[in-house]
Parts: C-alpha cells; sequence; structure tokens
C-alpha cells in the first residue's frame, strides 16, 4: 500500500496489485458510481470486478448460488426445490461449457473480472466483508470465470421461460377451438407493429400468429394431464417462493433528430423486472484504448450491458420468445433410464447431484442427492412413473456465450458494428434499439427463435413420434429489424412486432400491447422533443386495462342509476374517469378489483375453480377487454342471467376486498395505499438480524401499475440518452450502487426514481472531474 502518488484528489486511496500491468484509477461520484480509467482491457475489467465486489460482494455471490443451485447451502431447506431446478437445467456444467468456447478476447474479460473481485476479498479480510456474510456465517470462494457466464442463465430464466404458455394451451385442449382462441389471444386492437402487416384474410397457416390447431397435437390423456398440471403448479410455487411472479417486461423507444430539439435521437429504456435489494444494476464508466462505455452492467458480470459509448446508444425489451418445448417422454417399466425414440430404445444421460443442506437448528449439515435425467431433447423435469417431461430450451445450448455480444456492442461505432455483436448472440431474443451521433436509428430482434419440424411449438409434442424436433433458428438476416424508419419513430414494448405476413414463426407469448400503445400515442407526431419530454413519458400512468373496463361499466351505469343506488354509485364514480392510475385516485383501486373479481368468475365459470386457477396468459387483458366491451352471452357464468347483475356483483365484492385491505373508510381507498412499491431483501425475513436489510415499503407517488409505462417497483431503471450530449445521459436505479445497509450509497438514488429525475451520468473528462468525490488509484508493485 503506498500514498505517495504527486496531486491526489483529497480523500485518495492507494493500493498496490500484483495483477495489474499499469495504473489504473477507480473515480467515484456522489453517487458512488465508479469512473473506471485503464490502459488496457485486462486492467479494466479487473477494475470493474475489484469496485463491484466493494459495492455488491454477497449479491454477486447470491445470484452465484441462486444459478448453480447452493442456496440451501446458506439458507436452508427453504431453497431446495429452486435449489434442485436449477441443478436439473445443469447451469453450472453449462457455464463451464460455455467459457470453454469463449472467444479470448471475452475469456481474457471474464479472467481479469474474476481476478478483481478476489482481489477485493483477500484485502477486505474477513472482517471487511458485507453483512450477510457474518449474519449467515460463511465465506465467499474465490470468484471464477465461469461463475459470470452462470450469472447469465438466470436471466435467460427470467426472460424466455415460456413453458407455461405450452403446458396451459394442452390444459385446455378440451375446449371448443373458437373458445381456446378467445382464451388464447395472440393478437389485440392496440397492436403496434414494427415490420410487416395484418393481410386481410385472418392467420397463414405456415407462419406468423398462428391458431393453436396449427401447432399440432400431443397426447393429453389422464396421466399426462395430471403430470402437465403438476409441473405447472410446480413451477408457479417456486416462482413466487423465489420473489418472483412472472411479470417481467421493458419499455424502450427511440425518436430520430427531426421529432427532437436538438437534431439528434433520443433514446429511452426502462426495463421492468421483479424489484430486489439491492438493485439488479450496477451503474458503472469504463475506459480504455479504443474502448468507452457507460451503463449499467450486471453485478457479477463484466462490461455495460445497457447504455452507450462515444458513437452509439443501445436498449433492450423482451421479445417475449417461445424459445422452450416439453416433450413427453416414455421410459421402460423395468429399466427407467431407457426410453422411446422413432428409431428404437435410447440411453438417457444420468447425473448424480449432491446438494449441501444446512440444518436451522444447529448449523450442521446434510447432503441431499438428486438424480438427474437428461434425453435427446433435454433434462426430464418432471417424472410420475414411466411418463417423464423433457424441456428443449435455447437456454440450455452451449453455443452461444452472450457476453461475446455485449462487449461488441461497448465498442460498436455504426450500425453495421451494432448487427454485426448482434449476429451471435444467443440469449433470450430481445428488442435491441440503437441510435448514433450520426442520426440514425435502428431496431432489431435478435437471438435464436427455433424452427420446428412441425408445429410451432405452442402444445407439448411426444418424444416418441420425432415430431416437432428442432431444425435450426430462423435466420439472422431474417429476424425483424428496421433501419431509419420514415416516421423517426420506434417503440418496443414486448407487444407484437411483426404482422401475419413475417414468414417465420416466433412467439405467441406477446404481450398485451396496452404500454407500447400508449407511448406512441404519446409520441406519434410530436417535433422538438427533449429527454424531459422522454422522462414524462416513462412516468405516464394511464392504465388501459381499467379505463376500457371503467367506460364499460360506466355505460352499463348511467341508464339505471336512477333507479338504483349502486348503479348510481358506480356511475358517479366511473364516469369520466381518465383512466390514470395515480397515487390520490379512488377510482384505480375499485375498477382494479372489479376487474380481478370479474375476471375470477368468467374463468370458474367457463373452466371450473381448479383450471381457472390455473390459468394465465401473457395477453389475457385483450380477451378481459373483449369481454366487458362486447359482453358475448357465451361466456356469461350460468348464475347470472345478463351482465349487469355481474358487474353489480363485481362491484360488492371488490368493495368488500378494498374495506377487508384497507380499512371500512371508503375515502382512504387510495391507490397509493392500495399498489405500495417495496424492494425485498432476500435476508429480511431473518428476525432481529434481517430487520437492518429492509427497506420500508412506500407509495409510488408517481403512480402506475404493471399495465402502464410507469410500471411501478418493477421499473429496474430509467434510462434517457441524448446523442447531442452524451455527458448527460440521465440513469438512476431505484436504490443505490451499494449493498451495504449502513452506506450513504444504499438507497440515495430513490428520490430521483420515484420523482421521474434521474441525474446525468458524468461521460466527457471534464464532466467526470468536476463530479469526482474520491479517487482509488491501483497500482503494480514499484520495481525494487
Amino acid at each position: 500500500m503506498s500514498t505517495d502518488l504527486p496531486n491526489a484528489h483529497a480523500g485518495d486511496n492507494f493500493v498496490e496489485l500484483t495483477s495489474l500491468r499499469g495504473e489504473v484509477s477507480v473515480r467515484r461520484d456522489e453517487r458512488g458510481v465508479p469512473h473506471i480509467e485503464a490502459s488496457c482491457e485486462d486492467d479494466l475489467y479487473f477494475a470493474q470486478g475489484y469496485a463491484t465486489a466493494q459495492d455488491r460482494l454477497w449479491q454477486m455471490d447470491f445470484l452465484r448460488r441462486t444459478a448453480r443451485g447452493e442456496l440451501c447451502e446458506v439458507l436452508g431447506p427453504a431453497a431446495l426445490e429452486q435449489d434442485k431446478l436449477h441443478r436439473t437445467f445443469g447451469f453450472t456444467r453449462l457455464a463451464g461449457a460455455l467459457l470453454e468456447r469463449a472467444s479470448e478476447r471475452a475469456r481474457a474479460a471474464l479472467e481479469a473480472y474474476a481476478r478483481g473481485v478476489n482481489a477485493f476479498v483477500e484485502g477486505a479480510g474477513p472482517g471487511g466483508l458485507p453483512v450477510e456474510f457474518q449474519v449467515l456465517r460463511y465465506a465467499p470462494r474465490p470468484w471464477t470465470a465461469a461463475d459470470s457466464l452462470a450469472l447469465g442463465k438466470l436471466f435467460d430464466e427470467s426472460l424466455s421461460m415460456s413453458v407455461d404458455g405450452d403446458i396451459l394451451r394442452a390444459l385446455l385442449d378440451d375446449l371448443p377451438p373458437e373458445r381456446r382462441e378467445e382464451l388464447l389471444p395472440a393478437t389485440s386492437p392496440l397492436d403496434v407493429l414494427l415490420v410487416g402487416g395484418d393481410p386481410e384474410g385472418g392467420a397463414r397457416p405456415d407462419g406468423g400468429v398462428r391458431g393453436l390447431d396449427a401447432a399440432g397435437r400431443a397426447p393429453t390423456g389422464q396421466a399426462e394431464r395430471a403430470a402437465l398440471t403438476a409441473l405447472l403448479t410446480a413451477l408457479r410455487r417456486m416462482r413466487v417462493a423465489s420473489g418472483g411472479d412472472g411479470e417481467v417486461g421493458s419499455n424502450s423507444w427511440v425518436a430520430g433528430g427531426a421529432l427532437t430539439a436538438s437534431g439528434k435521437p433520443l433514446i429511452a429504456n426502462d426495463p421492468h423486472l421483479p424489484p430486489t435489494s439491492p438493485s439488479i444494476w450496477h451503474l458503472v464508466h469504463l475506459s480504455a484504448p479504443g474502448l468507452k462505455a457507460a451503463g449499467v452492467s450486471v453485478p457479477g458480470v463484466p462490461g455495460v450491458m445497457i447504455g452507450h459509448n462515444e458513437r452509439i446508444a443501445w436498449a433492450l425489451t423482451n421479445l417475449a420468445p417461445d424459445v422452450q418445448d416439453i416433450y413427453f417422454e416414455r421410459f421402460d417399466e423395468d429399466d427407467p433410464y431407457t426410453y422411446a425414440t422413432p428409431s428404437g430404445p435410447l440411453r438417457a444421460e444420468a447425473r448424480r447431484e449432491e446438494i449441501r443442506v444446512r440444518r436451522p437448528a444447529d448449523g450442521s449439515f446434510e447432503t441431499v442427492t438428486l438424480d438427474v435425467k437428461v434425453t435427446r431433447h433435454g433434462p426430464v423435469i418432471y417424472e410420475s412413473g414411466a411418463l417423464g417431461l423433457a424441456l428443449r430450451w435455447t437456454a440450455l445450448d452451449a453455443e452461444r456465450v452472450d457476453l461475446e455480444t455485449f462487449l461488441a456492442l461497448n465498442r460498436a461505432g455504426d450500425w453495421d458494428e451494432f448487427t454485426a455483436a448482434l449476429k451471435f448472440y444467443g440469449g433470450p431474443p430481445q428488442n435491441f434499439i440503437y441510435a448514433d451521433t450520426d442520426g440514425h436509428i435502428g431496431y432489431y430482434g435478435a437471438g435464436r427463435v427455433p424452427v420446428r419440424a412441425t408445429g410451432d411449438g405452442s402444445l407439448p409434442y411426444d418424444g416418441a413420434a420425432g415430431e416437432g424436433e428442432w431444425l435450426g433458428f430462423v435466420p439472422f438476416e431474417e429476424m425483424p429489424h428496421l433501419f431509419d424508419p420514415p416516421s423517426g419513430l420506434i417503440v418496443t414494448a414486448n407487444q407484437r412486432v411483426v404482422g401475419r405476413d413475417y414468414p417465420h414463426h416466433l412467439t405467441h407469448n406477446w404481450r398485451v400491447p396496452y404500454r407500447a400503445r400508449r407511448i406512441h400515442e404519446l409520441l406519434a407526431g410530436r417535433r422538438g422533443m427533449t429527454a424531459e419530454d422522454f422522462l414524462a413519458v416513462q412516468g405516464d400512468a394511464y392504465s388501459y386495462p381499467d379505463a376500457i373496463f371503467a367506460a364499460e361499466v360506466a355505460r352499463l351505469a348511467r341508464p339505471l342509476a336512477p333507479d338504483s343506488n349502486r348503479w348510481a354509485e358506480l356511475a358517479d364514480a366511473f364516469d369520466g374517469w381518465d383512466g390514470v392510475s395515480s397515487p390520490e385516485s379512488k377510482v384505480m383501486p375499485l375498477v382494479t378489483e372489479m376487474r380481478k373479481a370479474f375476471r375470477r368468475r368468467v374463468l370458474e365459470g367457463a373452466l371450473g375453480v381448479e383450471r381457472a386457477r390455473l390459468y394465465e396468459w401473457r395477453n389475457e387483458g385483450s380477451f378481459l377487454d373483449k369481454l366487458i366491451t362486447e359482453r358475448p352471452a357465451d361466456w356469461l357464468p350460468e348464475e347470472f342471467t345478463s351482465y349487469e347483475p355481474l358487474v353489480l356483483a363485481c362491484y360488492d365484492e371488490a368493495r368488500e376486498a378494498l374495506a377487508s385491505r384497507l380499512g371500512p373508510d371508503a375515502s382512504a381507498w387510495a391507490w397509493g395505499r392500495l399498489a405500495s412499491v417495496r424492494f425485498p431483501h432476500p435476508l429480511e425475513k431473518l428476525g432481529a438480524a434481517g430487520a437492518r436489510f429492509a427497506v420500508a415499503s412506500f407509495p409510488q407517488n408517481t403512480g402506475g401499475s404493471m399495465p402502464t409505462v410507469n410500471a411501478g417497483s418493477r421499473v429496474s431503471m430509467r434510462f434517457v440518452a441524448d446523442l447531442s450530449d452524451l455527458s448527460d445521459t440521465r440513469l438512476c436505479i431505484p436504490l443505490g450502487e451499494s449493498g451495504d445497509p449502513s452506506s450513504v450509497n444504499r438507497d440515495d438514488q430513490l428520490e430521483e426514481w420515484r420523482n421521474l429525475s434521474p441525474r446525468a451520468l458524468p461521460f466527457g473528462p471534464e464532466a467526470v472531474a468536476a463530479a469526482t468525490r474520491s479517487v482509488l488509484v491501483m497500482r503494480p508493485p514499484a520495481e525494487s
């Protein structure tokens, strides 16, 4: 350790580290964001690993354990089912295989990052580790290059688990085709398409958005239905136990210079992910010869994932891909590892996993063994007797190292280099949007989408029949893309982006396009837009589905109000409502609860109680909008003679629910109280020991809900960049850079996140120098 460097900034620190080739500076601004400058990439990623570990070491270890199926070792048996699932997926083995395939540049970045993490741990010593390690009484093992790749698999799981939809379709296969189509809509009147259109004559039989019958059919007898129901129930139970609910999404849009005040493009992104403490993102600014990038990174992974460099900016939303298929595998009753294939019996790969589970009572350990079967389609994720359900999933193929794409994006200087970086992207298919300092904008849907021999993957397949095999992937050149569209505007928000005339099937899992439609409405036709205008759109709280429902209820209520107090109450409450889910709104809670009751009653009447509980469809809002708008008699529950008494019953049920949750005083039923924001920490439930980690819940003062552009606590960061001045890029995360509960940077970004006023992330040398509050200088030991 040395402190003799001249011209040191007040409060500077210096550390000598043998792994470095040259001197590195880590300047931190008021928010604690590290601005890292190095003379080579090895030192740059070393310093990024070191700085990230300073801020988020325990979160990194928690994510690593999650991916590798090692949570039970520190959290006990409560995490066993989640560990078993990740062991079955084989993320640990997959990360090792990916590391072997990584390019020299990517491997060097991963290894340098790991050395930086470990240098911090070694220098900190046991007493300097994050408090979570002390509470749980363990120390982290050394970080490895493969650990960073394993973390990437968690994003695959969060953004491409589409198997729920396949199972649900199979469980609804006894319904008339037209009824299934209404329950599982693939299109919406609100769709905002980017590529192609919907020609007259409806869906094409061989691609695009197709009906359910085009998918083919797997056997769904009693045993198969029972297995599918059990798997779906287990997956959803684990999702809830791990703190998620499957509701992920994102907004991104870009406007060309003809529409902006600066004359250069403006780009915005606000990914919607399950809220966590610490935040899922870590802000960083990286500088080395030939590389200068800033934005958000994933704690534990080198590089910038979303952000900008000196020439381009990029943003991401989920394409909602269908990259998973389920296969029924028939195992030999006398040999449980032999299963049927079209060419005869085949032996499944057998793998035994040993899971260390901490006993809560005394902290000792037991070992739980898990036997995993892997067929030619993939791991068996559920088994009952001789029947197994195997999962084929692009995320389980060790073909593409996704980090390669993001490292290349950090360096890309134009559209050609941007698309070249995306060409070999193999992660969950994403909508990548683009802007550059020359004034160009663009969009590319990138990622591997399977081409099946039969069907489109909408239903499980019979593994013994040879149907549904993957023939390859949609060619990159034929994935949807745009460059400098005449409108000067590109909007993606997980909506259907291609028309029925698009030649390939991408997915049936598009999100209902409420957010995309609203963003398009707010931006289309405008000129002279600024970053403040984009931030205002990010804060928009207009709720399409609730506004539609309220308008229809008001339409029913008006003629009946003179003769009924309850109809009069509904007419007074809903007539003329602006549809905004503001914190003070008294209408929004009532509409939301009524819509829930309406959904439940209709589904239970049509499907029965048990099957209605299983129904979750990403585009189900379109179905409910159609029901309340058209009110078809064949969907009316049999206990009602018309929709009027059904709506009144939903009104009564909603009032009871709100009284139970918020108290009997209806004047206190404000949306801000019902839809409070919270960021849960994995350890906050550990009694007194966990209290320090809790972040108090609060009303989101700008309003919002999942169907609105501003999705409340799910907004994982706010990003707006004007390509005319990248030093004025607005960027913040919900809490802060640090995971330390005692740090001033633990939640110092919360107010700017809440108030839609993210501060600029300094980028140019002068801006960084002016913002610097502390400097850590790293350098190799002086030669003796």
